[in-house]
């Protein structure tokens, strides 16, 4: 058996060898990819982005870098920006598609991501989208109000100086009152305990969405 140890030892060193190298060009690879389609998706959003052409399973070199949370976070707001939360949907079977899938790309932002920051911004356009479908669904009108207020004031508590969360709050608020929805019963509350959005306008209001 020894006088096979040797050579299993050498091809084993030769696959270890190859393994790393080939690692080496993948982890090269997503590097180029992340800088490079960071700069299409301001042109280009609805490019295939962020999912370079890999040697080894995408995930082996996607792991060891460390930045599934970073594609996780871009991806979601790629989703949202395709959505086009301002465009009529209730008609639209591609919309209807497009805004299902930025609502759970952010909902697993929300819930997975170690960044309060990040968790906040998808929280808010979480938000946003509920806010936009209240304005064009009469029938689920209250509800997708509610559902906006919780939204926006769930990404105030992940970070209190996300001014565009406390803007975006203000409006479904005043959006819940215009529509006849009572904050003290529960119907635009954001947070639990029917005590509304008491604080949540102090700071500098931001632009929006």
């Amino acid at each position: 058996m020894r006088r096979y140890g040797i050579p299993v030892a050498i091809v084993a060193c030769l696959a270890a060898g190859v393994f790393l190298l080939l690692l080496a060009l993948d982890v090269g690879r997503w590097r180029t990819a992340m800088a490079s389609d960071d700069v299409t998706y301001r042109s280009s959003p609805q490019s295939q982005l962020w999912a370079p052409r890999t040697f080894l399973p995408a995930g082996v070199s996607r792991f060891l870098l460390g930045v599934g949370d970073d594609i996780a976070y871009r991806r979601a707001l790629r989703a949202f920006r395709l959505a086009r939360i301002a465009a009529p949907a209730l008609s639209d079977p591609s919309v209807v598609i497009l805004r299902n899938e930025a609502i759970v790309r952010l909902s697993d932002v929300v819930g997975h991501s170690r960044d309060p920051l990040r968790r906040s911004q998808a929280a808010n356009l979480l938000g946003a989208i509920a806010y936009s479908q209240a304005l064009a669904d009469f029938t689920n009108r209250a509800r997708l109000i509610v559902a906006a207020a919780q939204q926006f004031g769930q990404a105030v508590t992940f970070d209190p100086s996300n001014d565009d969360a406390k803007y975006n709050l203000e409006l479904t608020l005043a959006l819940g009152r215009a529509t006849g929805l009572s904050e003290s019963g529960g119907g635009t509350n954001p947070t639990p305990g029917g005590k509304g959005a008491k604080g949540a306008g102090v700071g500098t209001p931001g632009t929006g969405f």
